[in-house]
């Protein structure tokens, strides 16, 4: 008898295939042969079986080694010698298509309502990447990525795919990260640049969309992304880093209701303007005619928390009323910007060491910073506003955080 992996995984595509009768198929190991899986390659290792067979089955085929079939949702698979009976049972996953993968997450949330969001995800570089994964896991249905860059070796120290999708367009391998942590989702993609000449198809896009995610790298895409959202009455939700990533920002705009990302370009120029150099074509912006500025890129540890954030906030704003773990989660993350500092650096050099107690700014924290929307914004003002009038909606809004801008 060869040696057999002491595991099987069964796909939906095998299934399949022997649902219409008894299928020969192949066995490919993995894990120096712990595990094998049957996806529906035609081989001679395995029959696959359309039922149970009776007691008085006996394998009539020199060929395979193994013989399985549906059993529940499941399978069964046994070891199989030729003119015998099913032997030895071997340890088998079926990997149905979709429905597994997010059972558990309904079952978390009570509700399907994901599946039922579109999400569109505009820049999918190392913030961008982790988002629309999490987003994935969490059972959004339907995707729109858009980036027109390809995976370049140095980017997969703080990417969601590796040096085996390196070359690739990042749509087309995020597309397959998404799909393989939610088999049912549906996902678009798009490689074209965010820049004035591409509006109208960024503005298809977004009007698609149930909310935009914009994880694009400058403030000009940034200020467009905004502009189409305000105009489409969609949501977004936008973040970076700064400097050598020692801190991020996060901001959550709601047309109507929150200030825009031009409000927060602003009122607070120099915040706005404090960006991570992540890359020589990032760098190439700020740097001067007669001395270049280098890349200066944070690691992975410091992007993930305003990463996951932006992810946190989606689903608030995705899920709000129709899930119930996320109604007071709602009320937590009322401010229109959220703050967090990685490390004692630049603007928070003087801040105290994080130690032991719980009172006064530190790092390692998230903050709620309450911004007014602005009467004279370029992009959301309200000529009727008079100078000092608020907005009584985004009173109420943020009346539960009133903590003045920091830092």
């Amino acid at each position: 008898m060869p040696e057999l992996p002491r595991h099987v995984t069964v796909t939906a595509a095998a299934l399949a295939l022997a649902a219409r009768g008894p299928a020969r198929l192949a066995l490919t190991p993995r894990d120096l042969g712990d595990l094998g899986v049957v996806d529906g390659a035609p081989g001679t290792d395995v029959l696959l079986l359309p039922a149970p067979p009776g007691f008085d089955w006996r394998l009539d085929d020199p060929g395979p080694s193994l013989v399985g079939w549906p059993e529940g949702d499941g399978v069964r698979v046994h070891r199989v010698a030729p003119g015998g009976p099913p032997g030895e049972r071997v340890g088998a996953t079926a990997l149905l298509a979709g429905s597994a993968a997010s059972a558990r997450v309904q079952g978390v949330l009570g509700t399907d309502a994901a599946a039922r969001k579109t999400v569109a995800v505009l820049g999918l570089g190392s913030g961008g990447s982790f988002i629309t994964r999490e987003l994935a896991k969490a059972g959004v249905g339907r995707f729109l990525l858009l980036d027109h860059d390809r995976l370049e070796p140095g980017n997969v120290s703080r990417h969601e795919c590796g040096l085996g999708d390196v070359g690739r367009l990042k749509v087309n391998a995020m597309r397959d990260v998404v799909l393989a942590h939610h088999p049912a989702a549906r996902v678009a993609t798009s490689d074209l640049r965010v820049e004035g000449g591409t509006l109208d198809a960024v503005r298809a896009f977004v009007a698609e969309a149930d909310l935009v995610i914009c994880a694009t790298d400058n403030r000009e895409s940034r200020l467009l992304v905004n502009g189409l959202c305000l105009a489409a009455d969609v949501p977004m939700i936008l973040g970076g880093v700064h400097r050598r990533a020692y801190g991020g920002l996060v901001q959550r705009v709601i047309p109507g209701l929150t200030p825009c990302y031009q409000c927060f370009v602003q009122a607070l120029p120099e915040s706005a303007a404090d960006n991570e150099i992540s890359s020589a074509t990032s760098a190439a912006r700020v740097s001067y005619t007669d001395r270049e500025v280098a890349p200066q890129p944070g690691l992975s540890t410091d992007i993930v928390p305003i990463a996951l954030m932006m992810a946190k906030l989606a689903l608030v704003e995705l899920l709000t009323g129709e899930a119930e773990v996320f109604d007071s989660l709602a009320a937590d993350l009322a401010a229109p910007i959220h703050q967090w500092i990685n490390r004692r650096e630049f603007a928070h050099a003087g801040l105290a060491p994080l130690g032991n107690g719980v009172d006064g700014q530190t790092v390692l924290r998230w903050y709620g910073v309450l911004l007014n929307r602005l009467p004279d914004c370029a992009a959301c003002g309200k000529p009727q506003w008079q100078e000092g009038d608020a907005d009584p909606e985004v009173e109420a809004l943020f009346a539960a955080d009133p903590r003045p801008p920091s830092g």
